[in-house]
């Protein structure tokens, strides 16, 4: 039995372990750099209720909802109002566009709140009697969240 013999041209054992090492670590820092630069966290929209959000009385039988929201995602969330809004408020029974903040679009950056006011011109009878509403609120792109509203009661 002739057992391992080195002939010309082979590699020896520590070369080889040595090139076995390298292609690991070269394979392994390929996989780190995939996970660190391309793998990162993405991108979201994410809101939370900051504060008590209230209803208050408006006109004969009408009341306003006024809820704060806080962008707590990762990018920016677009509230736009009008006859495009994309934000609605789902309340006894009924559902409500966004009254202000009445400018045509706003860019809610990561950490940046803003009031968000819906109108009704009825309704008041049906939730005067409460101390609490709930209620839905729908920002497209940004996810839908149920809303508990505090009734404050004219003096």
């Amino acid at each position: 039995m002739e057992g391992l013999k080195a002939r010309r041209g082979d590699l020896s054992g520590p070369v080889l372990a040595i090139l076995v090492t390298l292609v690991l670590l070269a394979i392994g820092a390929a996989i780190i750099a995939y996970f660190v630069l391309l793998g990162g966290a993405p991108q979201q929209a994410i809101i939370a209720v900051v504060g008590q959000p209230t209803i208050v009385k408006a006109g004969a039988n009408g009341f306003m909802a006024n809820v704060t929201i806080k962008n707590v995602g990762s990018t920016n969330i677009t509230i736009t109002t009008g006859a495009a809004a994309n934000v609605k408020l789902n309340i006894t029974g009924r559902t409500l566009n966004l009254n202000y903040p009445a400018t045509g679009t706003i860019k809610l950056a990561p950490g940046a709140t803003v009031t968000l006011g819906f109108y009704s011109t009825t309704g008041w009878s049906s939730i005067a009697t409460r101390e609490t509403v709930s209620g839905a609120l729908i920002i497209r792109d940004a996810g839908t969240m149920e809303v508990v509203f505090r009734v404050v009661k004219p003096s």
